[in-house]
């Protein structure tokens, strides 16, 4: 386990020097950029940098890391926005999400306690997950 967290550790590190530290700013919330800034720099290294789940870190953990270019797919052509957000601020411990494996970014996103920094992240983070989904979906 720990050499499962030094990995990861080591992966976010790689990813924050790769692109800039995400954080050093209140992203807007309708600027795709941001989220697309956010994924790169905290969940492409469990998801990958398509969203398809095969980030560097995937082969070391016991339970794959979604897929999240087939949210809308799984969801009947629907992105659930609302439970996307839930996922992304509570972790995986979100009713429906499945394992608890997803770390919870809600408070880490948030500047020293600022819910509505974390929130203005949490939702250009969802907007970027909502863009990558593949094919048509109704509620795109």
């Amino acid at each position: 386990m720990r050499y499962l967290g030094a990995l990861f550790c080591a992966g976010i590190a790689c990813a924050l020097a790769a692109h800039g530290n995400a954080l050093a700013g209140e992203p807007a919330a309708d600027d795709p950029s941001s989220g697309r800034d956010l994924y790169l720099g905290h969940c492409a290294v469990c998801h990958g940098l398509d969203g398809t789940g095969q980030g560097p870190l995937a082969q070391a953990m016991k339970i794959v890391p979604a897929d999240l270019t087939q949210i809308s797919a799984k969801h009947a052509g629907d992105f659930p926005d609302a439970k996307v957000r839930d996922v992304i601020r509570n972790g995986g411990a979100v009713l429906g999400h499945g394992s608890t494996a997803m770390l919870p970014w809600g408070l880490y996103f948030s500047e020293r306690r600022n819910p509505a920094v974390a929130k203005a992240r949490i939702k250009a983070l969802t907007e970027y997950i909502k863009s990558i989904q593949q094919g048509s979906a109704p509620g795109r």
